[in-house]
């Protein structure tokens, strides 16, 4: 069937069940759901990078264009993944399986299983930053000197009683809950960086007019991919929904948050900062204003409530390499969620480099948009 036959069949019968007759007895999501589940593992370190990609790139501009472009194959991979699915695709892995084969899932597998791993560090990075700001101002700026107050041991701590209990979900359902808790919490630093730059608009900020280089268009790319990955996430999003007007709904309303929120933030910031802005925007504010701190709790609860969504997508990875076609046994899971969670959690404490950790992920994000399934020639 070809793809121009798929599109017809969508328009015409949006009312299809997206799921065999045997699993229409299990509870479903609302699209409204599933747009938060995807908007929650899509937005938190790519928000707060962003801002540092315009100036990159070489001012608002290019930043803008470039930003469209990406937005436009995003919503491609999303309609390649909604339309040539069927009720056999249960993640991501399946889909890349069905449509590519044996070998290019596995390739699938593997790149989501770094990405994933990858991104699961970063985001306990980030929580350890958003406690040295909180314990900075709530404190000062010695607090390290107490040794329960330590980054490593207040990473491991919070992480260990808000984190560890999410991540032994069997289903992504589960999670729908802490994820609209996650998008409610952005959306205030979302609202904050655009309202304090009309508050107090900079007098003295260099803003670049174009890049100081051809190639510096390039350093955004992985950057933006990052701040729309969330393809991999979405198959189980959507395997959880009960019609494929409902997969258009949640992927179109998702993509408009997510598009709004990183224009305001990425444009606004920039303005407010120019070539000075930080890695981590939150950092270029003043650490003792109480809007800003409000902002870092918000980001934490974020990050707090996205890492089980990714562990989820890293654990399916793993355990799609099993060929037996036996349903995974809950001691199976448990032990993987352990040994991600434990290693993840040692990896973020002994490696708190975000920079470079963005660029990486980046570049795994971009195949999950360009390359899977698209080398497919039945998608």
């Amino acid at each position: 069937m070809s793809i121009q036959s798929d599109i017809l069949t969508l328009v015409y019968d949006e009312s299809q069940p997206l799921i065999v007759p045997a699993k229409q007895k299990e509870p479903h999501i609302s699209w409204i759901m599933a747009a938060g589940l995807i908007v929650n593992a899509a937005m938190g370190a790519g928000l707060l990078n962003i801002a540092k990609a315009y100036d990159e790139a070489g001012g608002i501009a290019v930043s803008s264009i470039l930003h469209a472009i990406v937005v436009v194959l995003v919503i491609g991979a999303y309609a390649i993944l909604f339309v040539c699915g069927d009720n056999s695709t249960s993640s991501y892995e399946a889909f890349v399986l069905m449509k590519c084969g044996r070998f290019w899932q596995r390739t699938c597998s593997v790149c989501i299983i770094l990405y994933m791993y990858g991104l699961s560090i970063t985001f306990f990075i980030i929580i350890g930053d958003q406690l040295d700001r909180f314990l900075t101002f709530v404190v000062n700026a010695n607090y390290c000197s107490h040794w329960y107050l330590d980054r490593r041991f207040m990473i491991i701590v919070t992480s260990m009683l808000l984190v560890f209990p999410l991540c032994f979900s069997k289903t992504i359902k589960f999670l729908q809950i802490p994820s609209m808790l996650g998008v409610l919490a952005i959306i205030y630093v979302v609202i904050m960086v655009p309202v304090k730059y009309f508050i107090s608009p900079p007098t003295d900020v260099v803003i670049k007019k174009s890049p100081d280089s051809w190639t510096d268009i390039f350093l955004v790319l992985p950057t933006m991919c990052f701040s729309y990955q969330a393809h991999v996430n979405a198959v189980p999003v959507f395997i959880s929904l009960r019609t494929r007007a409902d997969c258009i709904h949640a992927t179109l309303a998702s993509t408009i948050v997510l598009i709004f929120s990183y224009c305001l933030v990425a444009i606004c910031g920039y303005l407010t900062f120019g070539i000075n802005v930080n890695h981590d925007i939150l950092m270029s504010y003043d650490p003792h204003s109480i809007p800003v701190l409000i902002a870092v709790i918000m980001v934490a609860i974020k990050t707090y409530t996205a890492y089980p969504v990714n562990l989820f997508c890293g654990r399916i990875a793993i355990e799609s390499f099993s060929t037996s076609g036996i349903e995974p046994s809950v001691k199976r899971r448990v032990i993987i969620v352990c040994l991600w969670f434990f290693s993840t959690l040692a990896g973020a404490v002994f490696l708190p480099n975000i920079s470079l950790a963005i660029h990486y992920l980046g570049a795994l994000a971009a195949s999950f948009i360009f390359i899977f399934p698209g080398q497919s020639p039945n998608a």
